[in-house]
Order: C-alpha cells, then sequence, then structure tokens
C-alpha cells in the first residue's frame, strides 16, 4: 500500500474564511504563540551573566493612615532582563479604617548597565492581594508598575530603594496605593 502525501492543513484558514473573519487573523494568532518562544530564545542567547538576589525591605504606602509596609523579594536576572518574586504585607489600622494589606506579585524586570555603583531599573508585573479588616476580607487581582536603584554598599550587599504604583481590582477602599521602601539586597 502506496502512503500519500500529507497535504498541508488549510482547516483553519478555511473556517477563518468560512465565518466571515479576517484570514490573517490566523497568521496574528500564530506569531503570537511564536512570541514567548523567541522571546526567550532573545533573552538566553542575548544574556549577560546570571545572578540571583534576595531583598528585604520597609516601607510606606500611600494610604491615609501610611501603615508601614515590609516585605522580601527574590530574583533572578539575566542582565538586563531579570523576574521577582514579591512579598509584602501591612498591618490593619483599626482607628484610621485602614485594612491590613498582603501582596504577592510576580514582576519583569528590566535594568540599566551599572554606572559608578548605581543600576537604575524599571518593573512591571501583577499577583495577588489580600485585604483583612476585622472579619471582612477581600482577595482580587493586582497590577504593579514601578522602578527604582541599585547602590553597591560592599559586595555583595546592595541598598535598594523602590518606588511602585498598585491597581488593585475589585471592591477595595484604596485602588492605587503607591509604595516607597528601602531594602538590604544581596546578590548571590
Amino acid at each position: 500500500m502506496r502512503e500519500r502525501p500529507r497535504a498541508r492543513r488549510r482547516l483553519p484558514a478555511a473556517l477563518f474564511a468560512r465565518c466571515g473573519c479576517d484570514p490573517g487573523a490566523l497568521e496574528t494568532l500564530r506569531a503570537r504563540r511564536r512570541l514567548p518562544a523567541a522571546l526567550f530564545a532573545l533573552l538566553l542567547l542575548g544574556a549577560g551573566r546570571a545572578s540571583a538576589d534576595l531583598t528585604v525591605f520597609t516601607g510606606r504606602t500611600s494610604t491615609p493612615a501610611a501603615p508601614t509596609t515590609r516585605g522580601a523579594a527574590f530574583g533572578v536576572s539575566l542582565q538586563p532582563v531579570g523576574i521577582e518574586f514579591e512579598y509584602a504585607g501591612a498591618p490593619a489600622d483599626r482607628a484610621a479604617g485602614s485594612p491590613a494589606r498582603r501582596t504577592g506579585l510576580f514582576n519583569l524586570i528590566l535594568a540599566a548597565p551599572q554606572r559608578g555603583g548605581f543600576r537604575i531599573y524599571g518593573s512591571v508585573g501583577g499577583g495577588l492581594y489580600r485585604e483583612q479588616l476585622d472579619t471582612h476580607a477581600r482577595i482580587g487581582l493586582a497590577a504593579s508598575a514601578g522602578g527604582g536603584v541599585n547602590v553597591s554598599l560592599a559586595e555583595p550587599l546592595r541598598l535598594r530603594l523602590d518606588y511602585r504604583v498598585l491597581a488593585l481590582r475589585g471592591e477595595t477602599r484604596h485602588r492605587r496605593p503607591r509604595r516607597v521602601y528601602i531594602g538590604l539586597n544581596v546578590a548571590f
């Protein structure tokens, strides 16, 4: 029995044409599927040295009670791009009616080359938040954007200054809290 050559698949394009959709939309979908793989390959090919770091920080949030926020972040970097997981929490202030807030965020970091012991970076990311005041608790999605600077103290220690704007979804008292913090960063 002789095997037939496989015909090129045209079924998805035919379905797009049949439903009156733009056939070019299929190519856009295919390109979007390839984009993450291409970015990852570019990251690996153009990467400088790989490193990891841990930051412990404290700061203030722009809510009316301005509670102290404390947290930690763990990051992995293939210079100039890196990823980071950050966990932060602020206690409730019942007198001011400010809820306790905890955030867990994944951030994409883009850092400039180090100049004179300083490295400037920008970040964008998202994750979850939880607010609780007395017995009322809310969990929702959070997005963040910001930036900062790492200042070399003595290798491997760095001082980290950071500014973040959070966008909280759902029923929350403060939709766009801003956070400023200072932290001690250890690279390894």
